[in-house]
């Protein structure tokens, strides 16, 4: 009688931690639901329930980093992207979205590094090559080694659904002519690629003639937004 109680507690201890631990991977569960569908506010709380029962879920961290990236509450995302990285240092993906963390922020030096090491852990990230290409172009106006990511980029993503309005700018970068506005210029580097570097002296030295606020820069389009991937 007493063997038979025993096993029947074993049995209801077990019973209630399954439970539990089910229900611990059913909240989850609906938060990434719930992200994906983009019903973020809904998300943010499932995930902080999450992280709040189960503190190690890695997961839980990136993807309520995601949703702060999302909201543009930058150094939110870096603090939770940080403690997923202490949690899963293998992740490629935490260190892509920080890299975008600090495009955003414009600080060009740590999204290049953190790029890079993306890439260090998942050499088939490819669009990381992209974003370290974006960040040398519009935030340290490195030519040649805007070059050289995209280049890489190209032979790496031949498929890419952008291979051509990426390989065209690259055409124009790879003119001896073509310089990249320096910061502070009247002409944003979107105007420089469209004139071409040929007339671009010329439409400088227009453009320091204007008023200021007399009428704002426009382009066709924008270089951020040939490819910006959110769906890692």
């Amino acid at each position: 009688m007493k063997l038979y109680k025993l096993v029947i507690f074993i049995l209801t201890i077990a019973l209630q931690s399954h439970l539990y631990a089910q229900k611990k991977e059913n909240v989850f569960d609906r938060a990434v639901k719930y992200y994906f569908q983009k019903k973020f506010a809904m998300a943010e709380i499932l995930l902080q329930e999450t992280i709040k029962k189960n503190p190690e879920n890695s997961l839980a961290y990136s993807y309520l980093g995601d949703i702060y990236l999302t909201k543009k509450k930058y150094d939110g995302a870096l603090n939770l992207y940080d403690k997923a990285i202490e949690l899963d240092p293998t992740s490629a993906e935490n260190y892509f979205r920080i890299g975008q963390v600090y495009y955003y922020k414009k600080i060009g030096n740590l999204a290049v590094e953190n790029f890079q090491k993306a890439l260090l852990r998942d050499d088939k990230l490819k669009i990381a090559l992209y974003q370290m290409g974006l960040a040398y172009l519009m935030l340290l106006r490195n030519k040649e080694k805007t070059i050289e990511s995209w280049d890489q980029f190209l032979r790496a993503a031949p498929e890419d659904p952008q291979y051509d309005k990426i390989r065209r700018v690259l055409e124009l970068l790879k003119d001896p002519n073509f310089k990249i506005p320096p910061k502070g210029s009247d002409i944003s580097i979107e105007e420089a690629l469209l004139l071409g570097g040929s007339i671009l002296d010329k439409k400088e030295h227009r453009a320091t003639n204007r008023k200021e606020g007399h009428e704002k820069k426009k382009s066709k389009t924008k270089i951020e937004d040939i490819y910006m991937d959110d769906d890692l």
